[in-house]
């Protein structure tokens, strides 16, 4: 079986990045088919901006590390939307027909992670497809998309074997938005070595609280910034550190603030050093559709604090888990005042505690071994096989 998985978004930075989640589902995709002793071949597709990447596109671009073909071609974006429609029309094409010469047939199945512009492309194909979203604009109030972008979305998904969120309150969201639509639920990967038993920094040792993320206004920057000044902690040597794929102007919205570190786009080794030694990661967004780095948090015994109501409901039970209003920067910069104001015998975690509260507590709603990617690997080859029959 040919499986064919057309990016929406693709990683810039290797094996870190927006869209790294599209590959690591692609990769256990993979595993599972070894596990299984099926022959399963896995390639990805992408199509992506010039301005997107660091460097120009290669087709195909293949990485030692991975276990996947990767076909991935930039476009010269600008010009309007017309001009920049056809340069992708002639990307997809060029890359679909070396896709065709290198396998000798089309695929088998084709999986579009990411309803746009993916599940119109597979739509257009005639091949068996699954949809799998991941974006965060379903969850809004208003209907995603333009007018012209829906009608081609709705039209995709309607046509689409399966369709398929990466969480519950996103599926909801796409059924509510999408009337008579049945979306299934695939979670996220998080890498195995998040699974390790080594231990985290004792909290009186560190200094350091953690943010991650791309500081668009989606990810709640503001309140991140008015807490950080608002408790004071920078002027008693604490440190604020921020990770991710950040623009250069949405740093600069943090010019002239004292006790912050940036550390820009990290691998996921580093990620977990981060976690493993910040006091708390602060996690205010308005919205989250699946939040992979509070999984890595809580794996890595990292305290988060988070607000999106989804979300907080799903680990609301878990000792590591603290509530805020995402709308109150106060809030925040108290908790921040409190945590270290606390002392040590009232905030230390050692790693034998953590792994004992998470043990022993019950009322955890998601078994986060759910979310490695055999198991997640081995729903997703039942979902495709079931498609092919």
């Amino acid at each position: 079986m040919k499986i064919l998985v057309l990016a929406g978004w693709y990683p810039q930075f290797g094996r870190s990045g927006n869209g790294i989640f599209i590959v690591r589902h692609a990769e256990a995709l993979v595993e599972a088919s070894q596990l299984e002793g099926k022959e399963v071949t896995v390639d990805l597709m992408a199509v992506q901006p010039l301005s997107w990447m660091q460097g120009d596109g290669q087709m195909p671009l293949t990485s030692p590390e991975s276990p996947i073909r990767h076909w991935v071609q930039t476009y010269k974006d600008g010009g309007g939307v017309l001009l920049a429609m056809w340069r992708q029309f002639q990307a997809w094409r060029s890359l679909w027909a070396a896709y065709k010469a290198h396998h000798g047939s089309v695929p088998d199945l084709i999986v579009a992670q990411v309803s746009w512009k993916s599940a119109v492309v597979a739509a257009c194909t005639g091949i068996p497809f699954a949809v799998v979203e991941h974006w965060s604009g379903w969850l809004q109030d208003k209907l995603p998309y333009t007018w012209w972008q829906r009608a081609l979305v709705y039209r995709a998904l309607r046509r689409a074997s399966k369709v398929i969120a990466v969480s519950p309150w996103l599926a909801q969201a796409m059924c509510v938005k999408v009337p008579g639509l049945r979306v299934d639920v695939l979670p996220n990967v998080v890498e195995q070595h998040f699974w390790s038993s080594e231990p985290r920094v004792l909290l009186e040792n560190s200094q350091d609280f953690l943010h991650i993320s791309d500081l668009a206004e989606v990810k709640n920057p503001g309140l991140l910034r008015q807490a950080w000044v608002l408790s004071g902690l920078a002027e008693k040597g604490f440190r604020l550190r921020i990770a991710g794929e950040y623009p250069s102007h949405r740093q600069d919205a943090f010019k002239g603030i004292q006790g912050i570190d940036w550390l820009g786009v990290l691998d996921s080794s580093a990620v977990a050093k981060e976690l493993r030694q910040a006091r708390a990661l602060l996690l205010p967004s308005f919205r989250e559709t699946f939040s992979i780095l509070t999984v890595e948090a809580l794996l890595c015994n990292c305290p988060v604090w988070l607000g999106y109501t989804p979300l907080l409901e799903q680990y609301r039970q878990h000792p590591l888990v603290k509530g805020l209003n995402i709308y109150e920067p106060e809030s925040w910069a108290e908790a921040l005042q409190q945590n270290t104001a606390a002392t040590t015998s009232n905030i230390s975690v050692s790693t034998k505690d953590a792994h004992d509260l998470m043990d022993s507590s019950n009322a955890i709603n998601v078994s986060l071994e759910l979310f490695q990617a055999k198991h997640v690997g081995l729903e997703f080859l039942r979902i495709m096989e079931r498609i092919k029959r």
